[in-house]
């Protein structure tokens, strides 16, 4: 770390307007993260061409807050609908919404506003610390690597309920739908004829329907979203008593804030894998993990720890490599671009004082979530109160609206009402759908980097386990699929 730099940083951040678009951002990804169907991505590409005006300093920093925003912004729908307003946040919503439900909105709100801004804070400041060394770990990881972390991805989601092979086994039935469209060699695959989906099925509708619209269904049955008979009472004070209760999980808190960063790292893997390893990496240490997504805070906890903590280290790889691990880094690639930089080795080489800038900025924004999350969920949530009838009918608007938001095609609507009867089923019938959903959004990845192992590994596959990176991922993967059978096996029954 350089610290003569690191002061200039400082320097640069000292101007009137820049808490302005710190807050400004942070708002913007917040209410756009909130909505099924729409995220900071959004904002960020309609806002690319006016930054062109904007001081590249500034530009960056209101993006990176828009980013910040929305990756927390989907947990708010998970904890109090089961609507992940982003795929991120989907295992927000397995102990959130179950705390909602029995009227704990308020604290499981608090809780992962905390979570999240802890989550910010400490994955930069890990970033902060080790931000050069951190590419040359990065670099370890290639397209085999890569593929193992998809597997080791499924098989903890699987430890979630301990349904591993169920969840494998759906896992690829949504690699399959996964991969529909082009190949890597530009051949057709699974169309039906449709040249619309020969850029693959969007996941936009898919997502809505197998997370949203699958919800309405199930919402529809009870009158109101709390079961409780009583109405819980809304106020700040609630809410920051939820903060409060993260001190006491501080294990918790930190392992997933690590996992999160570890996995952000990774070019690709992004915050939905971190936040299923992180839960089930909580599950796994719990004293009771029985109570997981029966409303337990440790959830919570990790999930919005973990992928809050994961944006620190794909902003880590963009600059330091160059390497989009999303669509919202590589729309700040594209910032980045506008503004004559270019990430990578050359914006380390040449511009470290504006990198260690930005880095520093993300800890003003991790203060200011604080503020401005509690603010604006202390009113939304007040959408958990709406009688089912009224509330059903109005988000399933806004999802036929988000499904027809990006191409126009009625096509994409009608995608969705399959997705969403396919939701329904799976989760009627209790099956694991989150591996399903993770197949189908790693898909392409696993169709991209499977073809690339092949290639380099098909004459000489012992040579894979030479590689550390791989050997490490390997053993997590053994490690996950057989300890739940060793851990129910000499687990003894206490009194």
């Amino acid at each position: 770390m350089d610290f003569d730099q690191l002061l200039q940083a400082a320097g640069m951040m000292m101007t009137w307007d820049m808490p302005l678009w710190v807050v400004g951002g942070l708002f913007i990804g917040i209410f756009l993260g909130a909505i099924p169907g729409v995220s900071g991505v959004l904002a960020i590409t309609l806002l690319l061409g006016p930054s062109y005006y904007m001081p590249a300093l500034q530009a960056i920093i209101f993006f990176t807050a828009i980013y910040t925003g929305s990756v927390y912004g989907g947990g708010i729908t998970a904890v109090l609908m089961n609507i992940p307003g982003t795929p991120a946040a989907i295992a927000t919503g397995f102990d959130g919404y179950a705390m909602t439900q029995s009227g704990r909105h308020n604290e499981a709100l608090g809780a992962s506003i905390f979570s999240s801004a802890v989550g910010v804070f400490l994955s930069y400041f890990v970033v902060l610390l080790l931000f050069l060394p951190l590419g040359r770990v990065v670099l370890k990881f290639g397209p085999a690597e890569m593929l193992m972390v998809v597997i080791f991805a499924l098989t903890s989601v699987g430890m979630v309920k301990g349904e591993i092979l169920q969840t494998v086994l759906l896992g690829l039935f949504g690699i399959l739908v996964g991969t529909i469209g082009s190949s890597p060699y530009g051949h057709a695959r699974g169309t039906f004829g449709f040249p619309a989906l020969f850029e693959g099925i969007p996941i936009v509708p898919a997502l809505l329907g197998l997370l949203a619209v699958s919800e309405l269904f199930i919402m529809v049955e009870q009158k109101y979203i709390i079961k409780t008979g009583d109405r819980p009472r809304q106020s700040v004070r609630e809410i920051v008593r939820g903060m409060g209760l993260v001190l006491h999980h501080p294990k918790n808190l930190i392992r997933s804030c690590l996992i999160g960063l570890g996995i952000g790292l990774m070019p690709a893997a992004g915050s939905t894998i971190a936040s299923m390893v992180s839960y089930a990496a909580a599950r796994r240490a719990s004293n009771h993990p029985e109570r997981f997504g029966k409303g337990e805070l440790d959830g919570v906890i990790a999930a919005e720890a973990s992928n809050n903590g994961s944006e620190g280290g794909a902003v880590a790889t963009m600059m330091l490599l160059g390497i989009p691990g999303s669509v919202t880094t590589a729309l700040l690639i594209a910032a980045f671009m506008i503004h004559g930089m270019s990430p990578g080795p050359y914006l380390i080489r040449e511009n470290l004082t504006f990198a260690y800038a930005v880095i520093l900025n993300q800890f003003i924004q991790a203060g200011l979530l604080l503020v401005i999350a509690t603010l604006f969920v202390n009113y939304f949530s007040r959408i958990i109160f709406i009688p089912t009838r009224i509330l059903a009918p109005a988000v399933l608007v806004f999802s036929v609206v988000g499904a027809l938001s990006a191409r126009g095609l009625i096509l994409d609507a009608v995608i969705m009402v399959l997705f969403a009867a396919l939701g329904y089923t799976l989760k009627k019938l209790d099956y694991p759908y989150m591996g399903f959903i993770l197949g189908f959004i790693l898909g392409d990845v696993v169709d991209r980097e499977f073809l690339k192992s092949f290639l380099m590994y098909a004459d000489d596959l012992p040579d894979l386990f030479s590689r550390p990176a791989f050997l490490v991922m390997f053993v997590l993967t053994v490690l996950s699929i057989v300890w739940p059978y060793f851990y129910a096996r000499f687990q003894k029954p206490k009194g």
